[in-house]
């Protein structure tokens, strides 16, 4: 069975495995490209929700993409570890390699089975763009289903901070679809520090030095270890029929669970926060 790390070899051996009849032509050196690639895809993403799954209490998918060491080089690989909360994780093998075209990439898609090794293979072709890359599977060449009637349409696009995969399941002998096209909108986690201050008769109580990153609630408690009585939230929203990915804050009386506010971003801002006559609340990017 070939391991995750063995995958990046066979991109050659499966150029090789056929005797061209004529000299085919030269690649052109991707280097820089894939190293720049190596280092900014990298990470731990969110997947964002839309109002149906909020409301059908679905969890988001949290998806970590880890490099793997090259053993050949000009040649890129990456392991992708998607879950669910209480589901078991799926995990994945992208890679990718040069081509003899300026502006893309030659590259594979592999499930991993639990033990990690390859189930199967699909070749992958990547275009290059100013901001990040896309990437697609030709469902003729990447066959499911007992009788390889099933294929596969994987397409992958990265803009350096966000990463869309979708699957679209066609059914080969009729070219219909087969089963709904499944698209996950993922973005880069960042974490954010902050303050928060609540009006009381006595005066205002603060909270200091807290961190939150989306996905995640905590609840506040003020320098004293004492609750403030507010939970704060932090989601990404799906727009309904856009593409567009907000980063939602909300503050929650804890005791009862009222929404008391609400305040909206663009994922990845500088800063996001809520200010009420009796409750602000303040927090900044955290910079790796």
């Amino acid at each position: 069975m070939l391991r995750p790390a063995a995958l990046l070899a066979t991109l050659a051996l499966a150029a090789c495995a056929t005797v061209p009849e004529q000299t085919p032509p030269a690649l052109i050196d991707h280097g820089p490209t894939l190293s720049q690639i190596d280092r900014v895809l990298p990470g731990t993403y969110l997947s964002s929700r839309d109002r149906g799954q909020r409301e059908r209490g679905e969890s988001p998918l949290t998806l970590i993409i880890e490099r793997l060491p090259s053993q050949q080089p000009g040649q890129s690989g990456f392991v992708l570890r998607q879950r669910r909360a209480d589901e078991p994780p799926r995990h994945f093998l992208l890679a990718m390699e040069g081509s003899a075209t300026a502006d893309q990439l030659a590259g594979a898609f592999a499930p991993l089975d639990g033990s990690g090794a390859v189930r199967s293979r699909c070749e992958m072709r990547f275009s290059l763009r100013v901001d990040g890359f896309s990437g697609e599977t030709d469902p003729r060449d990447c066959r499911f289903g007992p009788d390889q009637s099933v294929g596969l349409i994987k397409e992958v696009a990265f803009d350096g901070n966000q990463l869309v995969i979708a699957d679209r399941l066609l059914n080969l002998n009729t070219g219909e679809p087969h089963g709904e096209d499944q698209i996950h909108r993922f973005v880069r986690v960042q974490s954010y520090s902050g303050w928060a201050g609540r009006r009381e008769p006595g005066g205002w109580r603060l909270a200091r030095d807290f961190s939150l990153q989306a996905g995640n609630a905590i609840t506040l408690e003020d320098i004293a270890g004492m609750a403030l009585g507010v939970d704060l939230e932090m989601e990404l929203i799906s727009l309904r029929d856009s593409d567009q990915i907000i980063l939602r804050l909300s503050a929650m009386d804890t005791e009862t669970g009222q929404l008391l506010a609400q305040s909206w971003a663009d994922p990845g801002a500088e800063a996001i926060g809520l200010a009420l006559p009796d409750l602000q609340i303040g927090l900044k990017l955290l910079r790796n």
